[in-house]
């Protein structure tokens, strides 16, 4: 009888629809993600509120969470992209490169013929898009790629923090997209996993998963020296 109880409740909580600032932060990030709030752009939750044609509360409650999960900070006027220290992006990739094969491998073993088939068009999206040179569309099906093999990851949790950290780095994504090179290495690390996923070698995934995210991590730093320390030396003039 308490089994029974405790499967109702599990079911219930499964199919809870979210609730409005659920929904706000699902629609933020995920244009986050695919590039639609770029360096410049100040998320301002009136204005978005006015957007959504929701009150300013889910809209506030949704910014704060991202800004405590170190997507976002806080200016004189709403949020904007988090910059990271060179010293924290470390951190940070070190934990990605710690947490992204396993993973990977994992959601390899629960992949079916859909799932392949939705990892081949993003490839597909993304290859078009790197030859039409659509910077935009580039990072849409790039972040599309990188959600279809996230969501066939078992432990939810692991993935959840994998997403977030992804998340993280978005203002280095951002400055790096236009350069051909980096776009050419992204590309060529999905090619190998979903080689890898299709080949249904766990092994060879997590090999390739960890090749990819060295190979991301190596453009970040390269962009971040470019970029930022040009940024500050700016700043400081």
């Amino acid at each position: 009888m308490e089994q029974t109880v405790n499967k109702n409740r599990r079911t219930s909580v499964a199919a809870r629809k979210p609730n409005l600032r659920e929904r706000v932060y699902s629609i933020i990030r995920e244009r986050i993600q695919t590039g639609l709030i770029r360096l410049e752009d100040r998320l301002v939750d009136h204005d978005i509120a006015q957007e959504l044609h929701v009150s300013r509360m889910p809209v506030r409650e949704a910014l704060m969470q991202l800004k405590n999960e170190g997507v976002l900070e806080g200016t004189a006027r709403g949020f904007v992209l988090r910059r990271f220290t060179l010293a924290e992006m470390n951190e940070i990739f070190e934990i990605r490169t710690l947490l992204e094969p396993s993973a990977a491998a994992s959601a390899s073993l629960h992949a079916d013929p859909r799932s392949l088939a939705e990892m081949k068009a993003a490839l597909e999206q993304a290859e078009s898009a790197n030859l039409r040179t659509d910077l935009d569309d580039f990072m849409r099906s790039n972040a599309r790629f990188r959600l279809i093999w996230l969501a066939m990851v078992p432990n939810r949790e692991l993935a959840g923090a994998i997403a977030r950290y992804i998340d993280h780095v978005q203002v280095v994504r951002l400055v790096t997209m236009d350069d051909q090179q980096v776009r050419d290495i992204i590309l060529d690390g999905m090619r190998g996993l979903y080689e890898a996923f299709l080949s249904g070698d766990t092994e060879l995934v997590r090999i390739r998963m960890l090749g990819h995210a060295r190979a991301a991590a190596a453009c970040y730093y390269d962009a971040y020296q470019k970029t930022f320390e040009s940024e500050n030396a700016r700043r400081q003039a």
